[in-house]
Order: structure tokens, then C-alpha cells, then sequence
């Protein structure tokens, strides 16, 4: 209540009250009387002057009421005081802000002992009120609760990296002591201020009764011996026997009930938002008396700690560089949990996961040479495509590793031997052998069990009814296409994807491409500009005009900015108009053919899957529920300059009708390097011509092109384009993927289980993804943490669609023999039918004697 407001109180109450009295030692109301707007009460504020305002107050105001405020403690004596008969004459205002603070939150009279110690300073300033709010309660009130709130707001205002909005849980308040070390100056001044507060003694016990300490001081090295503790124990929990080799063995807590309390002090820590210091890093900082090394010497390069460390996981790191080449495999394995780590180390560990996914891939085939034409189409469509994805993927996270200025050594060097790799292990073998089977039958091209880039209209298009949307995305290859459809695949349970290969003609070049994919009978060559019955076929214009010959007018062509910007009814309208559009779509070539901007091909490669899977959604949206993506080429990449050695010069020729730095196209071409084409073999193209292309990946000098990116040529990766068919139903029909228990070990030792969840089954047009909800039950109660995993990976290895998880009992239950591990949809809201239900025993820790 405003003081204002009290003292017309009292003068409402006291009709015969002409002077209130307020002494304010401490000048708390000095502000208010500053301010003062009660104008029935005449404020002022006493001075030395006594005589003065004794003669003010009998005469001069003798018909007012006034509130004299004296900044000054009572006197104890009064008969000195010229005030003395009119103060007992009138009456004085005496505030019982503890009796009111009381009041205010309905607190029961016997904490009236605890509020009075910790009202001034502390319950009395308005910005603690507010923090401590949920505590200032009947039923939550206590001394313990109030020091934990107490505790919790001068750590959030002198430690950085706590940002406390409200009083936390006790896990939470020990995790503080642990950050608050990690600087010593800021430990001190929170030290003291707990000291000041009488708050040092409560939380030097907390402290020592969670982590065993023989202590309860509250001080910096208690802090980091509780780190200690801490750390050594979440690292060894799997270990069964502590070996008398381990220094740290007398650290080793015996009580199950304390173990699972660290482990949900560290699950609170990590899952609190108002914590700027995960666990990890900061107990690397503060728990450097355990040197992790030492426990790998002792427990050997395989044990399995209860968590990783930074130092474990760069190890880890370290050692799976070893096995990357020969062991592809367990090198997956071994850094597929170094994925989720935050920084340099998770970015790494994504290279070498994609690295190592890579010689994956090329261990399952001895040789690149498939022999007829449609192995290699085979071979390179089933799987091997999954090479240059991981390429593409091993490089992007690579970049953004050096451009953090953050690349490991011992990486580095793994890594230029892997881009070495990709192209003498994979990709000059590769199309060195599908160049020389093309060259010697180039018309098997056309007997090929995939259609040509030249038929897509008359297979897919010619006989259709339906609105269909059409996307042709420059350079759009084959493997980025996969990826985009795994991605809707994922997001959208209703999509449906399938994704084919199609021949691209020769040159694979744009203006080629894009004219093949258009309604023709044939194509002639107008200088280097193809054209079909008389029209360019450059431009929207002319394609608009070829489409409408061929469709009665119900067809036409847009850009992707055409499209991208128009509203709902818009877009609805124009496909009402047109219910064929061809969408053409320009952002990798656009990148990857310019000198300059070449090396930004593989971000550019990311922009168009997102660009592309949102103008599917937006194409959805306007009631177009079939879309095909098409490309008029694909590319190749490499990250280093090409050396010279794969730089040739341009064959002699005659009459040159187009030139580029994968091939030329001309007349007749002279010299024996490189392959030669009929055009009419390789193409729809109705010219006495000859395609001639460069040896294996090699590059033609062109000057003012670039060099990394290419295509025109005849690679598997320019040639090979995909056919993307988008269909979206109207309802779900896919089924969920199914779950299954990969862990054999049917007994809980230590406290917490881990576990493998395998996805059985690819998302796939006919399998949509699941999220599932994991926990340990005894009976109908959850006595550990749950756990939610989304199940929506498209790899077609099932190592790759395997989680891990670790389920930690908790508190209650400690009286339990056996619980149960059980897995339900999210759906299944009241938990009803388990997907998997599997019955545990839990083992208690024996005291040992070291």
C-alpha cells in the first residue's frame, strides 16, 4: 500500500487527528514523500529547525491536516524534543511490512520468524518477489525452498551464463555451482553473497550430500571435487568391476539411488533452456582431475562409458579415420553418435560419416567396368549415384569446417586423399568404361530398358487428363533428385515419389536438354539453337507456342519466378486455363556455369531441393496433385581444380555448331583422343553431325569456363537425369514403418539401459514415417524419463535406421525388480497397445571394498 494511501487511512479512522507521525531511519519512503499527490494532507518533511516548525504546526497550520515525515530513528527520550506533546497529542505511523508482505501472500503466522530474517533487502525488493513468486505460496513456502529461490536469483545475476526467469528444481541449482566454477572471480562474489545471506551453509550440504563429499563447506574446490565425483562416475556407470589399476576408483558411488540422482541432475541440465553451459563442456573445464585417457589405458579402447566426453569423442574421432577405408562400416558405427555433437566436432564427424559412406559404397563393386550399357545404368541407378551424394554431402560439411577455421589436421589429410578417390577409384573408371561401351554401340543407347529424354512427352504427357505441372530443373541430376524425393518422402506422409532414369540426349547441354523434353517429331539445329516445326525452342514464348500446337492451346510455359509469387486463387486460375504447365527451373546451372560462382555449386545444389519440395507443396496447394521433375542434364563436380593432365584441347573440326568444355559438336572432328558420336544416335537431333567428348572426366580448355563444374559430355552423371513423379493422395495410404528391438540384453545394471530401435523399413511411397514414445514401465507407471524418436529415414541400409537411446530409472524406482521397456506410437494417446513390450530385471550394485 502506497504510504500516501496509509496515512489518509488513519485520518479516515481518527477524526480528531491533526498530525501523523513517521519516522524513516533508513529513508526507505523518501521517494514516495518526494512525490507526494495526497492534496486533503499536507506533506512536509522535518528539519533541524524544531522551534520553527513546532511554531508552524500550532499556528501557521493549526487547521490542516499533516503528515510530518522525519527522516531520522525515534528518539528514546522525549523530553528534550519540542515535538513531545504534539506527538502525544496526535498519533504516529507505524508500518509492519512483514505482517503486511504476510498477508499479501497468505502465509501461515509461524513463518513470520523466516520472512522478518530475510524481508529487508531481499523479500522487499519487487524484482525478487517476482522471482521467488511461486515459492511465496501457503503450501510452497518453507527455509529450504526460500534459500534454493534465494540461491537462484543472485546466481542468474552473477553468473553470464544462467538466465533463471523463475526458482529452479534443486538438480538445476547444483549444475549452477558447477558452470559458476568454470570462472574463479565470479565463483568468489557469488560465494560471498551466499555467505552474507546464510545461504552458503544449505547449499554446501546439498552439495555434499549428492556427490558424497567429506565436506560441507561451500568453496571452489568442493565445487570441482563434486565435478570430479560426477564426471568420473556418469563415465564409468557401465563398467561392472572398477579395476584396481583406475587412480580415480576411490571417487566410485556405490549408491544406486545417488547414481540415478547424477544421472537426472545431468538430464535437467542438459534439457534446461536457462543454462548457457551444457554438462560436458563445462565439466571438461571444471573436472580436470580425470583424465579420460587414463581410463581408456586402464579400461581399453572398447568400454563403453556412460557418456562421451569432448576428449572421447575427438579419440573417437580420431580412431575412426583409421578404419575409414577398410572398414567403412564400423567407421559409420563408431561416429554415427558424434553426429548430434554440437560445433566443430558433430561437423566433422558428419565428413566422416559421408566419407566413410562413400567406400561404402564402392566396396561392393570390385570393378567400375559393368560391361553392356544397361549394367552400368543399372548398377549406377540402384546405388552407385549414392557416391556422388555423399561426395556432394563429405564436401559441404567440410567447407564449413575450414571456413570456421576449425579442420583437424589428421582430417584434413583423410580428406584429400578421399576427394584423390572419388575420381581415381570412381568416377574416371567409371565412365573411362561406360564412355568406351557407348562409343563402340552408341545405338544401344536407344535400346536402353529406360526411356530417352526425347520420349518424355509421349510417354508421360501425350494421353493425359489430369492437371499436371511439369518442373524441369536445370541440372537437376539424377542423385539430387533422390534426395528430394526422400525429403518429401519425409515430410509429407501423403506424397507419393517415384524416381526413374532417363537417358539425356547429346550434347548434355541446356538448350538440347530442354528441347528434348518438349512435344517433337524431330529437332533441327538453327546455328547452335535447336528448333522444333520452324520455332526456337528458347524462351517461354516458343515453348508456350510448341506445347499449345501439340495440346490444342490447353498447355504453356512459365519460369520458376513466373510462378513463385502468385497467390492461391492465382495459381488455381492459371492451371484452370492450363492444366499442362511446363515450370522451368534455373538455379545449379545458373551457379556452376559461371567461373566465378562455380565453387558455390554444391550450396546451390541445397537451395534447389528446398526450392523445388516447396513449389511441389505450393503446386498442392492449388489442387495440382501430379507433378513431374525432369532435367535437361546433370554435372560433374570436383572440389580441387582439375590438373592439367585432365585438360585437353579442342579436336581439329569442321563446320562447329556448338563448343563447350565437355564436348563439341561439328561436322566431322579429326585426332583419336576422346569419343565420337553419330548425333543422330545420341540425340533426336535430324543433322549430319558428330557429338566428340573428351577422355573419361577430362575437360576441353575453354577459356573464360570454368573447371570444376562441367557437363555436355557423356558421363553417367550428365547423362543419366531422372524422371521425379510427384503424386499426392487425398488421404494417408501409406502404412507406418514397423519397430523392432534390436538389443539382446534382457537386465537393467547401473541404472539405465541403452537400446537399439531399428526401422524395418525405408520411408518409402508405400511406408510413411512414425514418431514413437519409449519409456521403462513398472505396471502402468513410468519410472524412467520417455523418450521420442521419429522414425522417417529413407536409407536402404539398416544399420543406418537404427537409434540408440539410453533410458535412465528413476527415483521411484528404487524398490523395483523388474519393469518393462515399452514402445508406443505418439498416437496412441492413453496407451493402450504397445508396439514393443519387453520384460526387464534390475541388477543392484554390491558394495565393493577397495
Amino acid at each position: 500500500m502506497k504510504l500516501e494511501n496509509r496515512a489518509h487511512a488513519q485520518f479516515e479512522d481518527y477524526s480528531n487527528l491533526r498530525i501523523l507521525f513517521f519516522f524513516d531511519p533508513d529513508e526507505k519512503h523518501r521517494e514516495e514523500v518526494e512525490h507526494w499527490s495526497e492534496d486533503s494532507l499536507r506533506c512536509v518533511v522535518a528539519d533541524n529547525a524544531r522551534f520553527h516548525l513546532s511554531y508552524k504546526l500550532r499556528h501557521e497550520w493549526a487547521d490542516e491536516n499533516v503528515f510530518l515525515y522525519l527522516p531520522e530513528e525515534r528518539p528514546a527520550n522525549w523530553s528534550d524534543e519540542s515535538l513531545a506533546d504534539l506527538w502525544v497529542a496526535n498519533r504516529e505511523l507505524r508500518i509492519d511490512e512483514v505482517g503486511e508482505f504476510m498477508e499479501e501472500y497468505q502465509l501461515p503466522a509461524d513463518k513470520r520468524d523466516l520472512v522478518q530474517r530475510y524481508y529487508d533487502g531481499e523479500l522487499e525488493d519487487d524484482d525478487r518477489k517476482q522471482f521467488l513468486s511461486q515459492i511465496l505460496q501457503p503450501g510452497s513456502f518453507g527455509e529450504k525452498a526460500l534459500q534454493r529461490g534465494l540461491a537462484a536469483y543472485y546466481a542468474k545475476e552473477i553468473f553470464e551464463e544462467v538466465e533463471f526467469r523463475s526458482v529452479p528444481q534443486e538438480p538445476q541449482l547444483l549444475a549452477v555451482l558447477i558452470i559458476g566454477a568454470t570462472r574463479r572471480s565470479a565463483f568468489e562474489e557469488y560465494r560471498e553473497t551466499c555467505e552474507e545471506l546464510g545461504l552458503s551453509d544449505f547449499l554446501g550440504r546439498r552439495l555434499s550430500n549428492q556427490f558424497e563429499l567429506d565436506t560441507t563447506a561451500l568453496s571452489r574446490e568442493a565445487v570441482e571435487t563434486a565435478a570430479n565425483t560426477m564426471k568420473y562416475n556418469l563415465l564409468v556407470r557401465p563398467v561392472d568391476t572398477v579395476r584396481s589399476e583406475d587412480h580415480y576408483r576411490k571417487l566410485r558411488i556405490q549408491s544406486t539411488l545417488v547414481l540415478n540422482q547424477l544421472e537426472s541432475l545431468k538430464a535437467a541440465w542438459e534439457e534446461s533452456g536457462a543454462l548457457q553451459k551444457d554438462p560436458e563442456e563445462t565439466l571438461d573445464a571444471v573436472a580436470s582431475g580425470i583424465d579420460e585417457t587414463h581410463l581408456l589405458e586402464v579400461y581399453g579402447p572398447d568400454t563403453t562409458f556412460g557418456y562421451l566426453t569432448p576428449t572421447l569423442r575427438r579419440r573417437r574421432l580420431t580412431q575412426a579415420l583409421d578404419t575409414l577405408e577398410q572398414k567403412p562400416s564400423q567407421t559409420k558405427t563408431s561416429v554415427e553418435d558424434l553426429r548430434d555433437s554440437d560445433g566443430r566436432l558433430g561437423q566433422a564427424a558428419h565428413v566422416v560419416w559421408h566419407m566413410a559412406s562413400f567406400y561404402q559404397v564402392l566396396r561392393g563393386y570390385p570393378s567400375m567396368d559393368f560391361g553392356e550399357l544397361h549394367s552400368f545404368v543399372d548398377a549406377y541407378s540402384d546405388e552407385l549415384y549414392r557416391a556422388d551424394t555423399h561426395y556432394r554431402k563429405a564436401v559441404g560439411d567440410y567447407r564449413l569446417l575450414e571456413e570456421a577455421g576449425a579442420a583437424p589436421d589428421a582430417l584434413r589429410e583423410t580428406y584429400e586423399r578421399f576427394l584423390h578417390h572419388y575420381h581415381t577409384r570412381y568416377v574416371q573408371p567409371l565412365n573411362t568404361a561406360w564412355q568406351e561401351a557407348l562409343e563402340a554401340d552408341p545405338q544401344a543407347v536407344g535400346a536402353l530398358p529406360i526411356s530417352g529424354q526425347g520420349q518424355f512427352y509421349d510417354e508421360y504427357l501425350a494421353d493425359e487428363d489430369q492437371k499436371t505441372a511439369v518442373i524441369v530443373s536445370d541440372a537437376l541430376r539424377f542423385e539430387v533428385a533422390q534426395q528430394l524425393s526422400d525429403r518429401m518422402l519425409q515430410a509429407d506422409a501423403r506424397k507419393q515419389t517415384t524416381v526413374e532414369p532417363m537417358s539425356a540426349a547429346l550434347p548434355s547441354v541446356t538448350s538440347t536438354g530442354k528441347a528434348h523434353l518438349l512435344p517433337h517429331d524431330t529437332i533441327t539445329f538453327d546455328g547452335d539453337t535447336p528448333q522444333i516445326g520452324g520455332h526456337s525452342t528458347a524462351g517461354t514464348r516458343n515453348r508456350s507456342q510448341i506445347l499449345q500446337e501439340a495440346r490444342s492451346a490447353s498447355a504453356c510455359a512459365r519460369t520458376y519466378e513466373d510462378v513463385k509469387g502468385l497467390s492461391q486463387s492465382e495459381g488455381r486460375d492459371l492451371f484452370k486455363d492450363y492444366p499442362l504447365i511446363y515450370i522451368f527451373h534455373d538455379h545449379i546451372d545458373a551457379i556452376g556455369d559461371q567461373r566465378k560462382t562455380e565453387t558455390e555449386t554444391i550450396p546451390a545444389v541445397e537451395e534447389t531441393v528446398r526450392d523445388l519440395q516447396q513449389l511441389v507443396r505450393t503446386l498442392n496447394n492449388w489442387n495440382v496433385y501430379q507433378v513431374l521433375l525432369v532435367a535437361d542434364h546433370g554435372f560433374l563436380y570436383m572440389e580441387n581444380d582439375p590438373p592439367p593432365a585432365m585438360q585437353e584441347s579442342f579436336p581439329d573440326a569442321e563446320k562447329t555448331v556448338l563448343r563447350c568444355n565437355r564436348s563439341i559438336v561439328a561436322e566431322q572432328t579429326f585426332g583419336d583422343d576422346g569419343y565420337r558420336f553419330p548425333l543422330r544416335a545420341v540425340s533426336d537431333v535430324d543433322a549430319d553431325l558428330e557429338v566428340r567428348v573428351p577422355k573419361a572426366v577430362n575437360r576441353y580448355r575453354l577459356q573464360g569456363a570454368g573447371k570444376r563444374y562441367a557437363h555436355g559430355g557423356a558421363s553417367l552423371q550428365e547423362m543419366l537425369v531422372p524422371m521425379l513423379k510427384v503424386n499426392k493422395a487425398r488421404e494417408d495410404k501409406a502404412k507406418k514403418v514397423d519397430v523392432r528391438l534390436l538389443s539382446e540384453d534382457r537386465v537393467i545394471r547401473s541404472g539405465f539401459l541403452k537400446v537399439q530401435i531399428l526401422q524395418t523399413e525405408a520411408v518409402s511411397s508405400t511406408r510413411q514415417a512414425r514418431t514413437v514414445h519409449v519409456g521403462l514401465y513398472e505396471g502402468k507407471e513410468l519410472i524412467s524419463k520417455e523418450n521420442t524418436l521419429t522414425l522417417s529415414s529413407t536409407a536402404e541400409e539398416a544399420s543406418e535406421r537404427a537409434q540408440s537411446l539410453k533410458l535412465t530409472l528413476g527415483q521411484s524406482s528404487n524398490d523395483v525388480n523388474f519393469c518393462h521397456l515399452r514402445v508406443y506410437d505418439e498416437e496412441d494417446h492413453d496407451k493402450l497397445n504397445p508396439i514393443i513390450e519387453q520384460r526387464y530385471s534390475i541388477e543392484r550394485l554390491i558394495e565393493q571394498d577397495f
